[in-house]
């Protein structure tokens, strides 16, 4: 591991310790989403903390999906310093509109997983067998509680459902596993309506680590971790290259970019996009000196010297400085991160760059150790979802406005 990686990595974990509450009993030491963890083992070498780093939850990667604006807001004010920084209202008074609290258990008391937006009102659950191995998803209806079973999901010891999607009428994800000692990736489907799990057939195996989905029409796209962008057809058959995105990944489909989100040796993520729908391509500014340029569709994040970090849009205009304690994983949806509170009270708000409002997420240091982090991260995910006593509270950044 290099030093940008341990440093990148130190500070995440740093600002995510200093949060404080124990971890939950249902979750374990993740850096960014639980399937990411297991496909980059080298990310999670840190994980010895007492820290939960919760990401967005799963993608609903369908076409059109989620807010995309299409310039940071020049009329907010730039973020105050810490010292001049005020404990917002909590998340649910500020976009009440967006947030949902659920309890934290299934009737008959069974712990579960948020996992995506099947749709604008219902949640995707996941519960376990055993630490992070599936057994079954469920469908949440945020209206009216009601929950159903999906289906059962079944796979060998050691691999792992992970990257659920959900389009033309179906649940979507996929499974890696080892095969004579390489990688392979499979995928599934299960109806929305509920039915049984059955397997995406591929003509031949797709060798490599999967790394983001999304469903495309009557096709799954799919990024590997190695690099290059395909499809498939959801009924099955031949796997196809994406022409023009040979070594890229998918961060918000259409567009698909390199390097990818991982670069440990700190290259910027994103700074090359392709719409692979349009042809259109964006490479991103970047100045002598800066590190950690995470980009998404329309802005990026940073840190340099004066200002300590940084977003603003990926041609290099409109720049303005960030809170300091900010996330360093870059902006969610091309506009909300996380940033730390001082202590006391400690905990995280959700900030949104667009518009300038905070919300607090509720999370307060306990006084036993560890912590609860809260890590939008980069791409197309609407959902963040994290434990809060005996409740999940459920945000929904799409409709964010």
């Amino acid at each position: 591991m290099n030093d940008h990686l341990e440093e990148m990595l130190r500070s995440t974990l740093g600002h995510a310790s200093e949060l404080a509450p124990h971890a939950p009993g249902n979750l374990s030491t993740h850096i960014a989403h639980r399937s990411r963890v297991r496909r980059m083992r080298v990310q999670a070498l840190v994980a010895a903390a007492a820290v939960v780093v919760i990401a967005g939850g799963a993608a609903v990667a369908v076409r059109g999906a989620g807010h995309d604006p299409t310039a940071v807001n020049p009329s907010v004010t730039p973020s105050p310093t810490a010292t001049e920084m005020r404990i917002p209202a909590f998340v649910e008074e500020v976009w009440p509109q967006a947030v949902w609290k659920i309890p934290a258990k299934l009737p008959g008391g069974r712990k579960f997983q948020p996992r995506g937006f099947i749709d604008d009102h219902t949640l995707l659950l996941e519960t376990w067998e055993s630490f992070e191995k599936a057994n079954a998803i469920y469908a949440y209806d945020l209206d009216s509680g009601r929950v159903r079973k999906i289906t059962n999901i079944r796979t060998p010891k050691g691999v792992y459902a992970s990257g659920y999607v959900v389009g033309g009428g179906r649940i979507v994800w996929q499974t890696i596993d080892v095969v004579r000692g390489e990688p392979v990736t499979s995928f599934w489907s299960a109806p929305v309506a509920g039915g049984k799990a059955t397997a995406i057939a591929t003509e031949r195996a797709v060798k490599g680590r999967g790394d983001q989905l999304a469903v495309v029409g009557d096709r799954l796209a799919f990024s590997l971790l190695e690099g290059g962008v395909f499809t498939v057809p959801l009924d099955g058959g031949a796997v196809k290259p994406v022409a023009g995105a040979a070594g890229h990944h998918i961060l918000r489909w259409p567009w698909v970019g390199a390097p990818g989100e991982y670069t440990p040796e700190g290259e910027t993520s994103f700074q090359e996009l392709l719409n692979v729908e349009t042809g259109e391509t964006s490479r991103a500014v970047v100045h002598p000196g800066e590190q950690y340029v995470r980009c998404g569709v329309t802005t990026c994040t940073g840190t340099k010297a004066d200002p300590p970090a940084f977003y603003r849009l990926r041609d290099g205009s409109q720049e303005r400085p960030l809170l300091p304690k900010s996330s360093l994983l870059g902006l969610a949806l091309d506009r909300f991160l996380t940033v730390r509170l001082p202590n006391p009270p400690g905990g995280q708000v959700l900030y949104d760059v667009v518009t300038g409002k905070s919300g607090d997420l509720g999370l307060r240091p306990q006084a036993k150790g560890g912590s609860v982090a809260v890590e939008p991260g980069l791409g197309g995910e609407r959902l963040v979802a994290y434990p809060l006593g005996n409740e999940y509270v459920i945000i929904d950044l799409a409709k964010i406005r």
